[in-house]
C-alpha cells in the first residue's frame, strides 16, 4: 500500500514537524501542535492517541492514520525529559503500532532502524510477541541480523507453554530469510549459511528433554 516515494515525503513532513516542536519552548504550545496534526491526519486529538491503548488505536484507525499516530506519539514522547516513564510508555506505544505494519516492505527498510533502537531501549518492557513483531518487521526491512537476535531474545522470554511455537514461528521465520538473495542477506549482516545454523541452534537449544523412564513411572529395576 505505502510507495516509497510517499514514505519519504511523510518522513520529511515528521522532521519538519520535530523542528518545529522543538523551537517551541512551552509545552503547551508544542501539545497544541501535535494536537492539530493528530487532528487532521488521524482523525482524533493527541489525547486519545495518549490515552487509548495499542489494540484499540490499531481497531480505529486504518493504516495511513496508524502509521501517523505512531510517529506523533513518538515525537510526543521525544519532547517528554529521557527519564519519565510517561515517555517510554508512549514510545512502546509508537512501536506497538508501527509493526502492526509489518507487511508494508518500503515502510519496514526505511523503519527498521528505529524499530531496532526501541527494542534495544525498550528491552524491559517487551513482551515475546513483541519481539516477534519486531523480527517479522525487521526480516521486512533487510535487517537480517537484528531478526536473528529477536527471535532468540523471544523466545526465551516465552513461558515454558508457549515457547516451542515461538521456536517453530522463528525456525521457519530463519529458513525463509535463508532464500533471500545474497546481496540482500549480506547488507544485512549475514549469510543464507548462518542464517541456517541461527534456525538449527534456535531449535536444538529449547528442545525438549528425553523423558526417562523414571519420568513416566516406570519401574526401572
Amino acid at each position: 500500500m505505502f510507495q516509497r516515494d510517499y514514505i519519504l515525503r511523510m518522513i520529511e513532513m515528521m522532521g519538519d514537524l520535530m523542528r518545529r516542536v522543538k523551537e517551541l519552548m512551552d509545552e503547551l504550545a508544542q501539545m497544541r501542535l501535535l494536537d492539530g496534526a493528530s487532528r487532521k491526519r488521524c482523525g482524533l486529538p493527541l489525547s486519545a492517541l495518549e490515552t487509548l491503548s495499542a489494540e484499540s488505536l490499531t481497531e480505529l484507525l486504518s493504516p495511513t492514520p496508524r502509521l501517523f499516530a505512531s510517529e506523533l506519539l513518538y515525537l510526543r514522547a521525544m519532547g517528554l525529559p529521557a527519564p519519565w516513564e510517561e515517555g517510554r510508555m508512549l514510545r512502546l506505544k509508537s512501536l506497538r503500532l508501527l509493526l502492526t505494519l509489518e507487511e508494508e516492505g518500503p515502510l519496514c527498510e526505511l523503519r527498521a532502524p528505529r524499530v531496532q533502537a526501541l527494542k534495544l531501549e525498550l528491552a524491559d518492557l517487551l513482551l515475546p510477541e513483541d519481539l516477534m513483531d519486531c523480527a517479522a518487521f525487521l526480516r521486512q526491512g533487510g535487517a537480517y541480523a537484528d531478526m536473528e537476535d529477536a527471535l532468540f531474545e523471544a523466545a526465551e522470554r516465552c513461558s515454558p507453554q508457549e515457547r516451542a511455537a515461538c521456536v517453530r514461528k522463528g525456525v521457519c521465520m530463519l529458513r525463509e530469510a535463508a532464500r533471500a538473495p545474497a546481496q540482500d542477506l549480506a547488507f544485512g549482516r549475514t549469510s543464507a549459511h548462518e542464517l541456517r545454523l541461527s534456525a538449527r541452534e534456535l531449535e536444538e537449544r529449547w528442545a525438549a528433554p528425553p523423558v526417562s523412564q523414571q519420568d513416566r513411572g516406570e519401574d526401572t529395576r
